[in-house]
């Protein structure tokens, strides 16, 4: 058997790989969090005995510079990269200045990541293409997990290199087959191993060239034994600038708290293990001033209340996705005081995703959501983006529209099952301010303890109205730049006239023209709204006749962005538009309408803030209910317009 050594394998005319690999780079500034993340979850994925929890450990030591894996190998790769690199990348240089003193040192800190009731690394002993040895040591950009997985996108596996100073970790596994392996990985930048042979910038410590796995165990922690199947990865450098106990502490509870409510994983922070037993105190000692400290427990009383509801999702067909039989889902919701008024989704494997909000204003409830299914988490999953926090319907290549579909349903189910279990009658109220001033005090009888004093009497004889003509708004153009116009853009409301915005119609696939950013469920950019011409697809043009209307209006809920107008023209029409706006400090502002209810008219069509209808009540005041995209009190104007 060949000596253990460090190979970078070469490669002419091949990719000379920088320092800036994207995997890494995806977690940099959040280093902590996206290891606990994406460890917790690679071991959950790979659990052996799904009665018992997956055991998953995070253990500091420091290790004698003589006993770091061939050493002095690994300085002259990085003398190289020095030679390679320099006065052509300043970067580069102060990384391989920093390796090399981290090398020098007595003693390396290292952190010991260790997973129990797993099955190891299958596939290190042949080295076969797509085993999860494989996929994890070897392969970039692959993962090769089962549908009910947490991952799907092999980036995760990068999530410790990014906590290594030397970007280098060394991996050991005990598998079913009961095989030992281990190996190194250096993950840095190409350099010139030879002239015109260019590295390919990682190196992998082996005793083959092929960069296979060596046989045996590799314990580099003095205080720690592998006795069963399982995997430990070893981060070297591991120098965090932050309380690193606290931080993954913290990350467990946030992300897992689910899972190992559920008995499904327990994790060991230095010193420290989280369980099902403990998860409840750890969770009520969280700092309240963080709110999403108050979300989880929010959350964590919904899971262990007796005044919780569960509805299973129903079933749907889809053509191309396939079929949701019932239940693959479950809501979990509660209704009580000073509750988030959020739903938490999640797929199978228990980790937070992202929380759904925007449900309601007038009921106080919190809910979970999670995809237990095996068809329906193979599509979610697909769904998922790297980071795994959103779905993203594009993701499904051949079925965007099908995907983008489901998951509006399934926003719609969560949204519409928290309205019918909860809704009362109820509405918000708002002071108008100063109307006090042209209302009668009600309070005193009048005459009653007063002085007579003297007077001029008044009589009016006549009454003349005048009609004033409405002046013309014009509309600054410029960007904002106030506290209030930047809240309005942050929720989509843009200035009138500008080429963006955002259409908040479930039915909308994303396919406008303006230069908005889309998302992953129908936001599109919006072309300027203008009230000249016809709309989009209509080959009559429109008059856009101004009409002037009396409006009045009143805020019913608030956080849903549920207003009740009146409106009466001064005139009769066959056909007409409404337009809503925002009145800012400094310009005006388009306010996306998501619906209109009313009996008074009949609508024609929404887009963006424009709503067309047919007039069936000629002049009468019409009474109407709009939905709009913005969920906190607002100054509202209502331009009528004869089309």
């Amino acid at each position: 058997m060949q000596q253990p050594f460090w190979n970078f394998p070469a490669a002419a005319g091949g990719t000379i790989n920088s320092i800036n690999n994207a995997g890494i780079e995806t977690f940099r500034g959040n280093e902590l969090d996206s290891l606990t993340r994406e460890i917790c979850q690679n071991s959950l994925d790979a659990v052996k005995d799904e009665s018992q929890p997956v055991i998953v450990e995070f253990k500091s030591f420091n290790l004698i510079k003589h006993r770091f894996p061939e050493r002095q190998e690994l300085i002259q790769a990085f003398d190289k990269c020095e030679a390679t690199w320099k006065g052509k990348n300043a970067k580069i240089e102060q990384f391989v200045d920093q390796a090399k003193y981290i090398l020098e040192q007595d003693e390396i800190p290292f952190l010991r990541i260790s997973d129990f009731n797993t099955k190891g690394l299958e596939g290190a002993q042949t080295g076969e293409l797509g085993t999860p040895w494989s996929s994890l040591v070897r392969e970039a950009g692959s993962s090769n997990k089962g549908d009910s997985s947490g991952g799907s996108f092999g980036i995760g596996k990068s999530a410790p290199f990014a906590n290594s100073k030397l970007r280098t970790l060394f991996y050991t596994s005990y598998d079913m087959a009961n095989y030992q392996s281990h190996i190194g990985v250096a993950n840095i930048m190409s350099f010139e191993k030879e002239p015109n042979f260019n590295t390919l910038g990682t190196g992998y410590f082996t005793n083959h060239e092929n960069s296979t796995a060596i046989p045996g165990p590799l314990n580099l922690d003095p205080a720690f034994e592998r006795n069963e199947t399982g995997t430990d990865i070893y981060v070297a450098a591991f120098e965090p600038k932050e309380n690193w106990i606290e931080v993954i502490r913290n990350s467990v509870i946030f992300n897992f708290f689910i899972t190992i409510w559920q008995k499904k994983l327990i994790v060991k922070v230095d010193n420290e293990t989280i369980t099902h037993e403990n998860i409840g105190r750890l969770i009520a000692n969280l700092d309240d001033a963080n709110e999403d400290n108050r979300h989880v427990k929010a959350y964590f009383k919904l899971l262990t209340s007796e005044e919780g509801i569960q509805i299973p999702y129903p079933a749907k067909e889809y053509k191309k996705l396939g079929n949701f039989e019932e239940g693959e889902a479950t809501l979990y919701i509660m209704k009580g005081e000073d509750l988030n008024r959020r739903v938490l989704m999640t797929r199978k494997a228990g980790m937070r995703l992202f929380e759904q909000n925007r449900i309601s204003g007038s009921i106080s409830f919190t809910g979970i959501l999670i995809i237990n299914g095996e068809h329906m988490n193979q599509v979610f999953k697909r769904m998922e983006n790297p980071a795994h926090t959103e779905w993203e319907p594009n993701r499904i290549e051949e079925a965007p529209k099908e995907a983008d579909k489901a998951f509006r349903e399934l926003r719609k189910f969560v949204r519409e099952t928290v309205q019918q279990q909860f809704q009362t009658e109820t509405t918000d109220t708002m002071d108008a301010f100063g109307l006090s001033d042209f209302l009668p005090d009600t309070t005193t009888v009048a005459g009653e303890g007063e002085e007579k004093k003297e007077s001029l009497t008044m009589k009016i004889k006549t009454i003349a109205q005048k009609k004033k003509e409405k002046p013309k708004k014009k509309l600054k153009k410029k960007q904002p730049k106030e506290n209030f116009e930047d809240e309005l853009a942050d929720v989509g409301i843009t200035p009138e006239g500008e080429t963006a915005g955002n259409s908040f119609d479930d039915k909308n696939e994303g396919e406008g023209k303006g230069g908005g950013t889309g998302n992953q469920h129908g936001e599109q950019g919006a072309a300027d709204e203008g009230t000249g011409g016809a709309k989009d697809g209509e080959g009559e043009k429109e008059k856009n006749k101004p009409i002037d209307v009396d409006t009045r209006y009143i805020c019913l809920q608030k956080e849903e962005g549920l207003y009740r107008v009146n409106f009466r023209p001064d005139k009769k029409f066959e056909k007409g538009k409404l337009e809503f706006k925002v009145v800012g400090e400094q310009s005006d502002y388009i306010l996306p309408v998501v619906s209109v209810e009313s009996t008074d008219i009949e609508i024609i069509s929404i887009h963006k803030n424009a709503v067309r209808f047919k007039n069936v009540s000629g002049k009468k005041p019409k009474d109407i209910r709009v939905k709009v995209d913005y969920e906190q009190y607002c100054v509202l104007e209502v331009d009528l317009f004869e089309i």
